[in-house]
């Protein structure tokens, strides 16, 4: 297949074109050339932006497009109008962030999602869903029945730009005690290189629809103790009342972490994957994700993540658990 990869050097899209490779599809690239360029040097490359440049990428026809970079209408539209009459199947990398009511437990395919219009570029943690909801839209009406609209939950492994999973990885392998969210709370994620398996598999055999893409949840707990991979490391469960009296901004709170609420009684956004499932994704150990994402990271340490609290923010909560439990 003659495939055109909207973005493809950052990290789901580098995944996919990986897959791409290794399976001998003919792999083209469009994007402005800024991160990682000298990723797949094999690939043709058109150099260009997405917004104002497609009619480089219209002048040929593709049997596939994916677009893994696209996150508001200004950035889909362009696409879809240059390539609706030049491809015969459409990828759009969406989120389970256009889901608006987590209320009711696990959410599938038909939930509801935001229906109202953001009138921005800017991707904050508001407009996030909102805006691909948008996207979304595009997509749909650009492609309709040539459409695969994939929805993944937290994205994790190698290359993982955000450290969201990098800093659990980490953390557990160093000396305990470790502090990890407390509750009855479930926790939910994907390894890069599961969906970017599945959704070239998908591509392949020409599937269409919107399918949410994640594991099965877990407790948090059941997720540390996978992670920790020398036995008796001690860990203590910070109720969300501690995690939200003691100071720090927002990037030193618990990675994966949300507080239980009425809108999330499980404490984070869980969905249905069932419908990936049945179409073929599978789901590697998480220990296995963890030790890859261990090997890939060896030149980072926990206190060096983009998130998650750092030594002093770690010791001052469970400082204060302590505390309360006396006081108790």
């Amino acid at each position: 297949m003659k495939l055109l990869v909207i973005g493809g050097t950052s990290f789901v899209g580098r995944h996919i074109v990986e897959q791409l490779l290794l399976k001998g599809h003919e792999v083209v690239l469009f994007n402005r050339g800024k991160t990682n360029p000298d990723l797949f040097p094999a690939c043709r490359r058109i150099i260009g932006d997405r917004r104002i440049n497609m009619d480089q990428a219209a002048l040929e026809h593709w049997d596939a497009v994916i677009d893994t970079s696209g996150y508001t209408p200004n950035d889909v539209k362009p696409v879809i109008e240059a390539l609706k009459e030049k491809s015969d199947h459409y990828t759009f990398i969406s989120t389970i962030s256009v889901y608006d009511d987590y209320s009711k437990g696990d959410v599938n395919e038909n939930g509801s999602i935001f229906t109202h219009t953001v009138n921005t570029d800017e991707v904050t943690g508001a407009t996030y869903g909102p805006l691909k909801v948008m996207c979304e839209n595009e997509v749909k009406d650009g492609f309709g029945e040539k459409a695969l609209i994939v929805r993944p939950c937290i994205i994790v492994g190698p290359h993982d730009p955000t450290d969201r999973f990098t800093y659990w990885a980490l953390r557990t392998v160093e000396e305990g005690p470790i502090a990890i969210p407390g509750g009855d709370r479930k926790v939910q994620w994907i390894d890069v290189r599961d969906l970017a398996k599945w959704i070239v598999t998908m591509i392949e055999g020409k599937k269409t629809g919107t399918f949410n893409a994640a594991s099965e949840p877990v407790s948090f707990e059941a997720f540390i103790d996978e992670l920790i991979a020398e036995q008796g490391i001690e860990t203590i469960a910070i109720p969300d009342t501690i995690v939200e009296k003691v100071e720090m901004d927002a990037k030193h709170r618990f990675p994966l972490w949300m507080p239980i609420s009425e809108q999330f009684p499980q404490g984070f956004f869980i969905v249905d994957a069932s419908n990936a499932v049945e179409a073929g994704l599978s789901i590697r150990p998480l220990r296995d994700t963890a030790d890859d994402t261990r090997e890939w990271a060896a030149h980072l340490d926990s206190g060096t993540c983009k998130v998650g609290p750092n030594n002093e923010i770690e010791k001052l909560l469970l400082e204060t658990a302590a505390r309360e439990r006396i006081s108790n």
